[in-house]
């Protein structure tokens, strides 16, 4: 008896219990009214990676994640026409003064060089553009393209395509000046808009743009919230047959979202618009809890006929599974916090919290509210006990639980697990196809990441940073041989489209100091030739002009691949590469080394190498913590085993569903699969007390676990099916991502519903383990005089 007395005990000091819960909702109220949405790609990198420790270190040279591709592409005819060179100078004049841009990296052929012959046999690098002014005669015209196919590889194919149909602009931001919804908005604003007419179509890719896209579609989730919210209402309404009923869950959600986003705000976190999914299912998990209480609730007062002592009643019998489901959730979730990435430990913090927080607004609250709403009316909750949905239970549960059910469930689930395994095959690490996750396919985004391929190749740049030990590394011809050998080895790989280094800068450079003859354009092979070529590049240029190839201190050079797609395969694939490739003492040059990482392919290979490290410990901790809540709340080593099962069903669906569907496991899905490895035990923990209790009763175990599927698992159903139709508004959602890992999360509480009502009930009937019987002698002995009283009216039924 004791939750009953400590029910008694909040009902009694409910005026205190009122205030300090209502002061700190106020408080929490407070922070939670400055939310603010905010979504950095940097918080998702593992730190401490090699890979992004050198990115870090170069970024503000070499660039990194932060850069956004503009393409021109005219729709008839080449670009060579006045109208599209100028906007392509203006586009690039323009793009400097858009927030955040790392002012000299902003490149496209109108600001790039060549090498121009003057008389007395003087060489200049000067401005592709004639003169640095627009040409506007076909002469002017010709001569410009002129200057363009003498940079093959370097303006030719890099910023103008081979077909000559498109031109490129590409601009770095710096990343402590990153504000994705103003550079997304300036970048259209200033650049894109004022130059789109019937004679181009102009393209914009890059992460800045991607969230900045993703920022312009949260207002949609928030309508999407709010559509989702109505429709619980009238589940809620329907399911109960009374306002008190689709009340009493929305205070739970409403209060327990008051002090997640509180807490948040609190510690200095921001909400990131890519896993709202995430507080809206922990949401709608308190309104779970509540609809398990408030249907206790009215089944003990159609039992007792007396409001507090239904309250008390169900308070108690509901608070250990209850607490115990919380608590599952919480820790299972808190386990991410192994993780070295820091978008993954803030969200292990904030999600722990969020579900903590629902003891507070479903056990501590609840008699009170209860207390002070009107009880349901007799001939409501009579209704509801021959409604459609009980009835259907019925009809299901004893058939289930016959010894032929038995066996068909058994079946089925074995053959449930034999698909899983045959799909999890499909199952990948990283991105799964060349798109981006975040938006659907048809999206402005993926189509202008399509069509920049399609002109230029590969649009994921792959950095090698290569670390000079003294300037005079840079006269040794050694070096361009190497690079020149690493460009060509991994030009060989069918999703790299070319590659551009300082070697093919120097290559270019050869045929202009023998009087123009280019099949001197080749690599030097001494270093008083590789000096020349190198000191004819950097004259007349600042150092911050050749930054984007060059270190200003001259301490660091760099090599990029463009690739055609970021698949986990194709990433994983060109790292190992390229690490192979540097490995072999043939391709070590005396001062230098090697270090590959930068570029998005860099870091995502750097994220994807952290999930291989930590996606089988973290579901490993996560069932451990799991089974050790489990293990104290039941005082047995088996009952972990029981109630685990139908989770582990779960997560194998999932792992299947992913591989179906092709869902990676990636550094952002990864903590959305992982906080759903909690949701669903409470189901389990909720079946199995009300077992018990039955069997306190006097029932047979068949009979007692048939009783349990209809009255506790009645709620547990309809839980489960209300999150699994109020999810799949969110498939409307723009952001793919949110709208997949929406029904994603459905699809796992929906199949943990249906182990926990179906092959854990058949298992407990068939093995009648120890614990059960054990259980029940503990409540027997601590609740005599009120189990007497129901087991002469279960009798009487």
């Amino acid at each position: 008896m004791t939750w009953y007395r400590f029910g008694e005990w909040i009902i009694e000091r409910r005026f205190r219990v009122l205030l300090v819960l209502g002061a700190l909702t106020l408080f929490f109220g407070y922070f939670a009214a400055q939310t603010q949405l905010v979504t950095s790609f940097g918080d998702l990198l593992p730190k401490n990676h090699p890979f992004i420790k050198t990115y870090g270190k170069y970024e503000e040279f070499f660039g990194g994640t932060n850069t956004v591709t503009i393409m021109v592409e005219a729709r008839n005819g080449t670009i060579y026409t006045h109208d599209i060179i100028a906007k392509v100078a203006a586009m690039t004049r323009d793009m400097d003064l858009v927030y955040g841009v790392q002012h000299g990296s902003v490149r496209s052929l109108t600001n790039a060089s060549f090498f121009r012959p003057l008389p007395g046999g003087v060489i200049l690098n000067a401005p592709i553009l004639p003169e640095g002014a627009i040409p506007k005669t076909p002469r002017e015209l010709e001569e410009l393209k002129s200057n363009v196919h003498r940079n093959p590889g370097v303006v030719f194919g890099q910023f103008v395509s081979l077909d000559e149909k498109a031109a490129k602009i590409t601009a770095t931001f710096l990343e402590s000046r990153l504000d994705y919804r103003k550079i997304f908005e300036e970048t259209y604003k200033l650049v894109v808009d004022p130059h789109r007419d019937s004679s181009v179509r102009i393209y914009v890719y890059g992460p800045p743009i991607l969230y900045g896209w993703v920022y312009h579609y949260t207002p949609q989730i928030f309508r999407i919230f709010m559509v989702t919210v109505i429709a619980l209402w009238v589940l809620l309404y329907l399911y109960f047959h009374d306002w008190r009923g689709a009340l009493r869950p929305t205070i739970s959600g409403v209060i327990c979202a008051i002090w997640g986003l509180g807490f948040i705000r609190l510690i200095g976190f921001a909400l990131d618009p890519l896993v709202l999914v995430i507080p809206f299912l922990i949401t709608a998990r308190a309104v779970s809890h509540s609809v398990q209480m408030h249907d206790r609730y009215y089944e003990e007062y159609y039992r007792l006929r007396d409001k507090e002592k239904a309250i008390l009643s169900a308070f108690s019998e509901l608070f250990v599974p209850s607490l115990s489901g919380i608590l599952t959730d919480a820790f299972g979730v808190l386990v991410i916090l192994l993780v070295p990435v820091l978008f993954l430990q803030k969200l292990a913090i904030t999600a722990s919290f969020w579900i903590a927080a629902i003891i507070v607004s479903e056990l501590l609250l609840n008699p009170i509210v209860y207390y002070y709403l009107e009880p349901p009316r007799i001939e409501v909750i009579e209704r509801r006990e021959k409604g459609v949905f009980k009835r259907m239970l019925e009809a299901i549960a004893r058939p289930m639980l016959s010894p032929g059910g038995r066996i068909v469930t058994t079946l089925a689930t074995v053959a449930v697990i034999v698909l899983c395994a045959f799909f999890w095959t499909g199952l990948k690490v990283g991105d799964p196809s060349s798109e981006t996750p975040y938006l659907w396919p048809t999206s402005a985004y993926n189509r202008a990441a399509k069509a920049i391929e399609s002109k230029f190749g590969g649009v994921d740049p792959f950095l090698v940073v290569v670390e000079l030990q003294g300037r005079t590394v840079l006269d040794d011809p050694q070096l361009y041989r190497v690079m020149d050998e690493y460009q060509r080895y991994m030009e060989g790989d069918p999703e790299i489209s070319g590659s551009y280094s300082l070697a093919d800068q120097l290559a270019n450079s050869g045929g202009p100091l023998k009087e123009f003859q280019f099949k001197w354009s080749v690599l030097p092979t001494s270093k008083r030739t590789t000096g020349a070529l190198l000191q004819s590049f950097l004259a007349g240029s600042s150092p911050l002009a050749t930054a984007f190839i060059l270190t200003p201190r001259r301490e660091a050079t760099q090599i990029t691949l463009y690739c055609r797609n970021r698949e986990g395969e194709n990433v994983q694939r060109i790292v190992a590469r390229t690490q192979r490739f540097f490995k072999d003492p043939s391709h070590q040059v005396p001062g230098v080394e090697f270090k590959p990482g930068g570029g998005i392919i860099g870091q995502l290979a750097a994220a994807n190498q952290e999930i291989i490290d930590n996606d089988l410990r973290l579901n490993i901790l996560a069932f451990a913590t799991i089974y050790i809540i489990v293990l104290i709340t039941y005082r047995s080593f088996m009952a972990g085993l029981y109630l685990l099962f139908p989770l582990a069903l779960a997560n194998a669906a999932i792992n299947a569903y992913m591989g179906a569907h092709e869902i990676g496991i990636n550094i952002n899905t990864l903590p959305v699969v992982t906080v759903g490895v909690g949701f669903g035990i409470d189901y389990a923990i909720y079946i199995v007390s009300r077992i018990i209790e039955e069997l306190a009763l006097g029932r047979e175990i068949q009979d007692a676990t048939y009783h349990a599927l209809v009255t506790s698992g009645k709620a547990v159903a309809f839980t489960a099916l209300t999150l699994v139709a109020s999810v799949l508004f969110w498939y409307w959602s723009s952001i793919r991502f949110d709208a997949e890992m929406g029904l994603l999360l459905a699809v796992w509480m929906f199949v943990s519903m249906l182990g926990a009502m179906t092959i854990l009930p058949v298992l407990i009937v068939i093995f009648d383990p120890k614990f059960i019987h054990r259980e029940k002698e503990r409540v027997i002995a601590s609740r005599r005089p009120d189990l007497a009283q129901r087991a002469v009216a279960a009798a009487s039924a």
